[in-house]
């Protein structure tokens, strides 16, 4: 391979110019950019004098404070933005004042005599103490911020922002939240409220508790003092959480005896984690009934909170009372006795949870059941569950002790939970979890409302008014056809009904009769054609009750007779059949038939679908 003379020459020129670039370069250095500061890099005290007003910012190791004029914790990021503001000023820009003298002009130009504030900023410069003191003031002409410096040598000209920063009032540079403890953190709540010559006491505190009726027990708000009971879960934790967000509207300079707070009406004492801090809350402010005096125990600085928002602990035995007189999870009831006019009747639950569960009404001493029957699952799921549900209802409130309650937007109301009443109550219902009970105890409503009952728990302090209709009157149901299963008969899967027969009582006429036949098709006599049988073999393979009523309807007797031949699925011989007799009255309309099994004792309202295929064919006229 032969090299050309151009090649050569090419190359020897690059090295020769790559040479003379590395020359020209490596003889250069690069400047350190670098920016002097006026102020210490790294402040811990900052104070801002406008005449006789003064704004002192103190770094601590909780964060940045405001020491004047009042003492409270600081917004860090107003602080933050102010310091940001400070650092960038550098004593490089400007100019000197020798200029301004030397033109004609003086520092009253430049609004810097007499200066209109004075910031003070001390902090720590290479490990030691440093502090600088400047003057800023505003030019009367173009309303710009100038600076002196210290030495009073140099004007700087100051940007919007730091102007901003200086316009702040003390206000601005404070937090709003009173609390420093996070609503979350807090664990107790103690309140003492001065009523005329005493003091009444209340506490609350959130732990986890066994309690009967509840599987896992999470912690929950409870009242320790002056009685021991639950509060109202919803109600409280709003309340707390208002409580530890509250905000101070403003601070306000007042004498000690318009603030009322050398003898505080009201005591508020949050617990946290290891920390605990006391509002105290005096008269409302002069000339502003709206808003309250208040102050930190620990703190002498006064602000103004709104009264609307104390609401609840002004009164918070009654705001916050527990609405449930029982609390309890209805899958957990092994069984429940109601007694009622000196009757009882207990069921017992044989297996399961919820709508798969069986339960039984056995023969226990007292009760009023005879005859052991299967109890309906769907009735004693809806009661537990309405019994777990019962809420106070709210009224007006009756304001304790003379005690005046802010009223709110749309009116006030407060659960009616109360004490409960001397004696003993008109019904009670017995709840079972295993070896546990729960005994509810229903008396009438002192204030006589409609379908309410003042409805207690035994040994809870507290009953309360609730409305009690949805439980179907089940608190006072002791009678066993009020809670016995509605299925009356049902064939076994794969059974079915073979023959019908309907007879007159009166006579002892058979009045329609019908059979099914070996090819599947009926075949029918008197008012029991093959349609009409089909139609009533097919529904009365489980006959279903509406209800029991145990008294007279108005049926008039048994007027017809009706009888099924079911035929089990092992076979189509006379062996593999049985018999059920059904007496029924005169239909009391076209979906109503009263009815009696007559292996049974108790008449039944049939079921409205099954009395409207009945009931046409026992109606003569109708037919």
């Amino acid at each position: 391979m032969r090299i050309s003379r151009t090649t050569v020459v090419l190359l020897l020129a690059n090295l020769i110019a790559f040479g003379l670039v590395w020359r020209a370069m490596s003889g250069q250095t690069t400047a350190a950019v670098s920016q002097t500061q006026l102020f210490p890099p790294d402040p811990t005290r900052v104070a801002i004098a406008e005449g006789p007003a003064r704004l002192l910012l103190e770094r601590r190791t909780t964060g940045w404070r405001v020491l004047e004029p009042f003492d409270w914790p600081a917004n860090v990021w107003t602080v933050q933005r102010l310091i940001d503001e400070l650092r960038f000023i550098s004593p490089e820009s400007g100019f000197e004042v020798a200029e301004v003298t030397a033109n004609g002009a003086s520092l009253k130009d430049y609004g810097l005599e007499p200066a209109r504030w004075t910031v003070k900023v001390t902090g720590e410069s290479a490990g030691q103490k440093d502090s600088v003191e400047v003057k800023i003031g505003v030019q009367p002409s173009t309303r710009r911020h100038f600076l002196l410096t210290e030495d009073g040598r140099r004007i700087i000209p100051l940007p919007e922002a730091m102007a901003a920063a200086l316009g702040a009032n003390a206000e601005s540079y404070r937090v709003d939240r009173i609390f420093e403890i996070a609503d979350f953190e807090a664990r107790a709540v103690l309140v003492r409220q001065r009523e005329q010559n005493a003091e009444a006491v209340t506490s609350l505190v959130a732990e986890a508790r066994p309690r009967i009726g509840r599987r896992v027990q999470l912690p929950e708000w409870r009242f320790e003092a002056p009685y021991d009971a639950l509060a109202d879960p919803d109600a409280t934790g709003r309340a707390v959480a208002a409580l530890a967000n509250l905000r101070a509207a403003k601070f306000a300079d007042l004498a000690e005896e318009a603030t009322g707070l050398n003898t505080p009406s009201l005591r508020l004492a949050l617990e946290g984690n290891a920390r605990r801090q006391v509002l105290l809350v005096g008269r409302p402010a002069p000339g502003q009934p709206h808003l309250l005096c208040a102050k930190l125990e620990e703190n002498a600085a006064v602000f103004l909170i709104e009264a609307r928002e104390l609401r609840e602990w002004l009164a918070p035995r009654a705001t916050l009372a527990d609405t449930r007189p029982a609390d309890f999870d209805p899958a957990l009831v092994t069984g429940f006795t109601v007694s009622a006019g000196g009757r009882t009747i207990t069921l017992h639950r044989l297996d399961g949870l919820g709508e798969e569960a069986r339960w039984e009404i056995p023969v226990a001493p007292g009760s009023t059941a005879t005859k052991r029957r299967e109890a309906d699952a769907r009735l004693v799921g809806r009661f537990l569950d309405g019994l777990s549900q019962l809420r106070a209802s709210r009224r007006p409130p009756a304001a304790p002790g003379g005690l005046t309650l802010p009223a709110a937007p749309g009116g006030l109301t407060l659960p009616a939970v109360r004490e409960p009443v001397a004696g003993a109550p008109t019904q009670s219902v017995e709840l079972e979890f295993g070896s546990e009970r729960i005994v509810l105890g229903f008396s009438a409503d002192p204030d006589n409302g409609a379908g309410t009952r003042l409805v207690h728990a035994k040994g809870s302090p507290l009953a309360a008014v609730c409305d009690v209709s949805f439980l179907d009157g089940g608190q006072q149901n002791v009678e066993p056809s009020a809670w016995r299963r509605r299925t009356v008969a049902s064939l076994p899967q794969g059974a079915r009904v073979s023959g019908l027969r309907l007879t007159s009582r009166a006579d002892g006429k058979v009045i329609g009769e019908a059979r099914l036949g070996p090819d599947g098709n009926w075949a029918g006599t008197g008012r029991l054609d093959p349609a009409s049988a089909r139609r009533v073999a097919l529904a009365f393979a489980e006959v279903r009750a509406t209800a029991f009523p145990g008294r007279d309807v108005g049926a008039g007797g048994w007027s017809y007779e009706l009888r099924l031949t079911d035929q089990a699925a092992t076979g189509a011989g006379a062996a593999s059949e049985t018999i059920r007799t059904y007496l029924c009255s005169a239909p009391l309309h076209d979906r109503s038939l009263l009815m009696r099994d007559e292996t049974d004792d108790e008449d039944f309202i049939l079921d409205p679908t099954l009395a409207a295929l009945l009931a046409p064919l026992l109606n003569e006229a109708g037919r």
